[in-house]
């Protein structure tokens, strides 16, 4: 295991000498809803990409999600629509950014929380190559 953060390290320290720019992809969707009841009509768009996620009703505490193939990560922000349980639209639009230490070779997984404020957190999460589903966190 030393071994391979020694490796990791040196390849981290050559890519910022040599001006490496990873591209970055993701594979999936989620939407968590943490808000404390039913949300309904989630729209969730990715700038840059044809592809949409779509869940006409969200129970607390679940999820709505979409995986498929691999697109390039997008970077102008992706736009979320909600109706919570009083009835009014919520739209916001959020654009997390890639930790260093994500690894450009494995797609991203695009998470976005609605939370019981009515606030919205998003981040990326990457499956842990070689640790059996573990997972990196951004945010």
């Amino acid at each position: 295991m030393k071994s391979l953060i020694v490796l990791f390290v040196s390849l981290v320290t050559a890519a910022c000498a040599t001006g490496y720019h990873p591209v970055y992809r993701f594979n999936e969707i989620l939407v968590v809803n943490l808000s404390g009841a039913t949300i309904l009509d989630v729209d969730v768009r990715i700038a840059e990409s044809p592809r949409t996620l779509q869940c006409q009703s969200v129970a607390q505490n679940a999820m709505c999600y979409d995986r498929f193939g691999s697109r390039n990560y997008p970077q102008r922000g992706i736009e979320l629509g909600w109706t919570p349980a009083d009835g009014s639209a919520k739209r916001e639009t959020v654009n997390p950014r890639i930790p260093a230490f994500f690894m450009a070779a494995f797609p991203l997984r695009i998470v976005i929380e609605i939370r019981d404020d009515g606030s919205v957190n998003a981040f990326y999460e990457q499956e842990e190559p070689g640790r059996n589903g573990g997972i990196f966190i951004s945010g």
